[in-house]
């Protein structure tokens, strides 16, 4: 090699060289006095536009090449000069062409460059937030594609971008539509996400996957932020449900005796596309997966992947030698465990959710029996367990915390009462019937728990209270005729804590949730045997005295004026008493107090005020009720107050019904 290196310099050295004379100084300047002319294409003149910052606009044939083009600047620029263009309003030239313009966009989900994928999703959110949601109907099979391609990408960074799309979708579009078009699909490819077949003839026989490849993150925080936009996906479905449900007003038919009128005494049950056709024998095709099966599936799929995400992050119970439950210590669970149980159980009460309406929309029973034959024993086994619930968190040492933490740990609950109050719930849902003495025992630690947090009630945010409710309600109402039986101290004595709360006005106002416990109550109080078992009017004194005092605020509710009603037929001596001593009160306020929740009248004539008065005169009516509850006295104080209204300038309707129902025999 190196004798071969010196033999080269010498053949260069032995080359000619030529040198010329050196130019004069003057004559070694570049000539700048030649004539240029620009090249310009007439179609881009007429095609493009200059905006406002002197910038020229890209065309559509441009902006849809530069799309696809193969260099990562003009594929950005492409889709920053979209995003601009409709954010200043002058994307007019795009409206028309939707179709190649979303799926250029989308496109770019699938991209190998993160930053492209990132400037799509903001394009594609841009685009989205200005057009209606009839506009986009017609090309979401588009977007669903690519977002389904995204999730099921073979590139583990491609599959965790696919989840900043579905927000985009969640965020911009109507929950309808995702539930009609694709729900299944994607919660399908969610599953695909964090579990794999285990045998290909078994659908339901799947394992979690260990996710490697998905950069800094864990395994449980890429589970975690799957199962998030899970959840997602079936609230859309739950308020897509609600929606149909509420969508058909009820039929109000006036009664006329001198027309025949029919009513329908059964229940009809609308026969879907498949059992027509097989009804009819016109089906020679697979038949289709119906909701029943999708939901099943749902369950069948979900139920052990949740359990055993459990199992994976929970923490290994403390080796302690003592015996009792008091004395032992509770394993404590870390932020990445808490956050995981609190989307797991999320995600199991849509699932309960949706098999309630299911089930409310077909009038069976049976896909509720078979959830509990199936996952209730696993359940109770593995998030109930003693040495466990309830659940707390590890609280990081503040000496450790920097300015970035600081903010999130305020919102870090030490004692999950979130997660706890959320088993409670789906306890009532698993087992609404404690048949064995285990059941027993774990209904008695979460009697005992709710009883701590009615006691701590001014110490929990509105969300927590929520879920409170959620629960009392559970236990209380749902399931209270069941627990009567095997706990009936704990049971009675929750609910008294319970009213004696309201009373004290302890519950927040905010989001409904004092609204929601009277609600509640109101349930408890026209059930007719629950009442009576939970102990009658001594058991309910101090509410039903309490009760008529909400005739006396600006706005009362339907389902309150409802179960006063009930309380007047069921001739409930208490409340009727308590309604007579604040009769003057009431009488006098009536004409200021709203009712809301109502449902619309029959006759779609009438004005506002006629509605007005036909509410006013169902709280009339409860004192007709109660004029004989305490004999002659009665009588003279709703006498005292009908000369209280004939002195006052109230409405002469209201005067005259009151002193004809005074009258009626």
């Amino acid at each position: 090699m190196g004798g071969h290196h010196k033999k080269n310099l010498r053949s260069e050295k032995a080359k000619v060289k030529l040198k010329g004379a050196k130019l004069p100084k003057g004559l070694n300047v570049t000539k700048t006095d030649f004539k240029v002319r620009k090249i310009a294409i007439r179609e881009q003149l007429k095609d493009s536009v200059i905006n406002e910052s002197g910038q020229r606009q890209l065309n559509l044939k441009e902006t849809l090449s530069r799309l696809k083009h193969h260099s990562l600047k003009f594929r950005s620029d492409a889709l920053r000069n979209v995003r601009d263009s409709v954010k200043t309003g002058t994307a007019n030239h795009l409206i028309g062409h939707l179709t190649e313009l979303l799926q250029g966009i989308a496109a770019g989900a699938l991209d190998i460059e993160p930053d492209a994928r990132r400037e799509s999703f903001k394009t594609l959110d841009a685009v989205l937030e200005n057009l209606q949601p009839q506009a986009v109907t017609p090309f979401f099979h588009i977007l669903a594609t690519y977002l389904r391609c995204a999730m099921t990408h073979v590139l583990p960074a491609i599959q965790e971008d696919s989840l900043l799309m579905l927000d985009v979708l969640l965020h911009r579009l109507p929950p309808q539509l995702l539930a009609e078009r694709s729900a299944h699909t994607i919660i399908g490819n969610f599953i695909g996400m964090i579990s794999r077949a285990r045998h290909d003839n078994e659908r339901s026989n799947r394992t979690l996957t260990l996710q490697l490849g998905h950069g800094k993150q864990t395994t449980i925080k890429w589970r975690t932020k799957v199962l998030q936009r899970l959840y997602q996906i079936l609230s859309t479905l739950v308020q897509h449900n609600n929606s149909k449900g509420s969508s058909k007003p009820a039929r109000v038919v006036m009664f006329d005796a001198q027309t025949p009128q029919y009513y329908g005494v059964l229940r009809p049950k609308q026969l879907s596309t498949n059992e027509s056709c097989e009804l009819f024998g016109l089906s020679t095709e697979d038949k289709v997966e119906g909701p029943d099966t999708q939901l099943r599936t749902y369950v069948e799929q979900l139920m052990p992947l949740l359990i055993d995400n459990w199992l994976e992050v929970r923490p290994q119970p403390v080796q302690s030698t003592s015996t009792t439950i008091t004395q032992r210590q509770r394993a404590l669970l870390t932020g990445e465990a808490a956050t995981s149980l609190h989307v797991l159980l999320e995600i199991m009460m849509q699932l309960w959710t949706l098999v309630n309406q299911h089930e409310a929309a077909t009038n069976t029973l049976e896909l509720s029996s078979w959830t509990r034959t199936t996952f209730a024993a696993s359940f109770v086994r593995n998030f109930l367990d003693a040495d466990y619930f309830p659940y707390e968190q590890m609280v990081p040492p503040a000496a450790k915390t920097t300015k970035r933490t600081k903010k999130a740990d305020t919102s870090v609950d030490p004692f999950c009462v979130l997660q706890n109050l959320s088993l409670v719930q789906l306890m009532s849902h698993f087992n609404p019937q404690p048949a064995t003495s285990q059941l027993t025992a774990t209904y008695e630690r979460l009697l005992s728990y709710l009883q701590q947090r009615l006691q701590d009630l001014n110490n929990l945010g509105p969300e927590q209270q929520l879920r409170l409710v959620a629960a009392l309600r559970a236990l209380l109402h749902d399931n209270g005729a069941a627990l009567l039986k095997v706990q009936p101290e704990a049971t009675s004595a929750l609910l008294r804590t319970t009213m004696e709360a309201y009373v004290q006005q302890r519950y927040t106002t905010r989001e409904g949730v004092a609204t929601r416990l009277l609600h509640t109550l109101c349930l408890i109080v026209q059930h007719a045997d629950l009442f009576a078992a939970y102990g009658g009017d001594e058991q309910f004194a101090i509410f039903l005295g309490y009760l008529p005092q909400l005739l006396l605020k600006p706005t009362v509710s339907e389902s309150t004026l409802c179960a006063m009603s009930t309380l007047c037929r069921q001739l409930n001596r208490v409340f009727m008493m308590a309604l007579v001593e604040n009769a003057n009160a009431i009488v006098a306020h009536i004409e200021q107090l709203q009712m809301t929740g109502a449902g619309q009248g029959a006759d779609a004539t009438n004005t506002d005020k006629d509605d007005a008065f036909e509410s006013k005169k169902r709280v009339l009516n409860l004192f007709y009720y109660a004029r004989d509850c305490n004999g002659n006295q009665s009588k003279e104080k709703l006498n005292e107050c009908l000369q209280q209204l004939e002195a006052s300038s109230v409405d002469e309707r209201i005067t005259s019904y009151f002193r004809c129902m005074l009258t009626y025999p």
